[in-house]
């Protein structure tokens, strides 16, 4: 009898990971198109122009960096995951589908004022991490799909880390629809420590099981 790696439902990963690595490229390459500066400026104004950009390169460098993270997320996802169904494709597909909305939601964000701009980020960022977290949930549950090798703290940790920045994320909207924008940007940095918090509370509960 074949093995759940063996059957022919399930296939090697590296397509769906080069596809997704192309993606993700095209995805942080349009951030840079939203960088103009105003048509009427000369060359004798150029210094003046320059300082109205800043808003837009906090963006820029903003949404750069969460998509990176995001990428070597998926990275890290998929060197445990070798093997693919037709599932788990359909997950990575409304994954990079997330994705691909963050160069919208960053010209929002570096275009327009108020709380609306600051809640559609918040929410497509959400969105990212849920996806990422449904992908390792059903690589978990399903046999054949992730690597024999990867500990329960792993298993663990690679589902809490992700909720706990969307959680991060899906609070901000409310903080910036009651307090405003700017202070829902500044929840955001919670989200650094959710790595950390995902290794404190999975490496606890492995010790309880040891006990």
């Amino acid at each position: 009898m074949a093995t759940p790696s063996e059957t022919r439902s399930q296939y090697g990963s590296e397509r769906l990971i080069t596809f997704s690595d192309g993606v993700m490229a095209v995805a942080i390459t349009l951030l840079v198109l939203d960088l103009k500066l105003p048509e009427a400026a000369s060359q004798g104004s150029l210094a003046e122009a320059l300082p109205g950009l800043a808003s837009a390169l906090w963006c820029y460098a903003l949404s750069f960096v969460v998509i990176g993270v995001l990428w070597m997320a998926h990275h890290n996802q998929f060197a445990n995951i070798p093997r693919v169904d037709g599932g788990l494709l359909w997950l990575n597909l409304i994954f990079l589908m997330c994705v691909v909305l963050i160069p919208f939601v960053t010209s929002l964000l570096s275009g327009h004022d108020g709380a609306l701009p600051t809640i559609c980020y918040a929410a497509v960022l959400t969105a990212n991490c849920v996806m990422l977290a449904l992908i390792w949930w059903y690589a978990r549950r399903t046999p054949g799909l992730m690597a024999a090798d990867v500990s329960e703290q792993d298993r663990s940790m690679g589902l809490l880390a992700p909720l706990l920045v969307a959680a991060v994320f899906a609070g901000s909207i409310g903080v910036a629809y009651a307090f405003g924008p700017t202070a829902g940007q500044w929840t955001w940095l919670l989200a650094a420590g959710a790595g950390w918090l995902a290794n404190r509370l999975t490496s606890t509960d492995a010790n309880a099981n040891l006990v």
